[in-house]
């Protein structure tokens, strides 16, 4: 009897120690996610210096005197930062309420960000890029791969089902967060891998998207357990 009792103790406490460390790993994780997306919307607010002769700008000039392109990549930029902001709080009903006023007003935020405005001027300045028509093929379908699963997520929370919601919008932040890959990318495959620049602008197309995409798939399968556990009755 006595055995059996300690062994029950043994056994709760190893639970205990694996979830605190998995709480942990959680939450060092979303750290991790929240700085590289402050890190890329900084990036790109600090092209609002209007400085045309500066950063990707620099290897754009044939562009930056056409208006309508760089209207484009100026608000591609903006929304896309104010996506990758907004969209992080939207994943922590315990500091935003899943049905409370908030929670709208940023998830209205953020998926307009992306279906009005920043997925849009994706699909534009893609039929621009360096690297000819693969590339161009490769950032189209970038674009579309962010614009669907957030129009999905719309969808599923318009027919009331909160878990699609939530799988959805998983799929849909890790495409916008497919910026920081991008990012991380192209000096890596330059400068360490030795790739030449036709090479890196066209694997820069498609890594990217495919890589977040695989990621947010993943994700989705592993957080099935964790999503009765949320609370999204508030």
């Amino acid at each position: 009897m006595f055995l059996a009792v300690n062994f029950c103790e043994v056994r709760v406490y190893r639970i205990l120690q694996m979830r605190i460390r998995m709480r942990i790993v959680y939450y060092l994780l979303w750290f991790v996610v929240v700085f590289l997306a402050c890190c890329l919307a900084g990036i790109a607010l600090s092209y609002f210096d209007f400085d045309t002769t500066r950063h990707f700008l620099g290897a754009k000039q044939d562009m930056v005197h056409n208006r309508i392109w760089l209207s484009a990549f100026y608000v591609h930029l903006f929304f896309g930062a104010v996506a990758t902001l907004t969209g992080i709080p939207l994943f922590f009903p315990r500091i935003v309420a899943f049905r409370s006023r908030l929670h709208k007003q940023l998830g209205r935020i953020y998926v307009f960000s992306i279906l009005l405005l920043g997925g849009p001027t994706g699909l534009y300045l893609a039929f621009f890029a360096e690297g000819g028509s693969p590339a161009t093929i490769g950032f189209i379908l970038m674009s579309a791969a962010w614009i669907i699963p957030t129009y999905m997520a719309v969808a599923k929370i318009m027919k009331g089902d909160i878990q699609g919601h939530y799988n959805w919008m998983i799929r849909s932040y890790c495409m916008t967060m497919s910026g920081v890959t991008l990012r991380l990318l192209t000096p890596v495959g330059s400068r360490y891998i030795g790739f030449d620049e036709n090479t890196n602008f066209i694997l820069s197309a498609y890594v990217p998207w495919m890589f977040n995409l695989l990621l947010g798939e993943l994700i989705v399968a592993f957080n099935r357990r964790r999503f009765t556990q949320l609370n999204l009755s508030k």
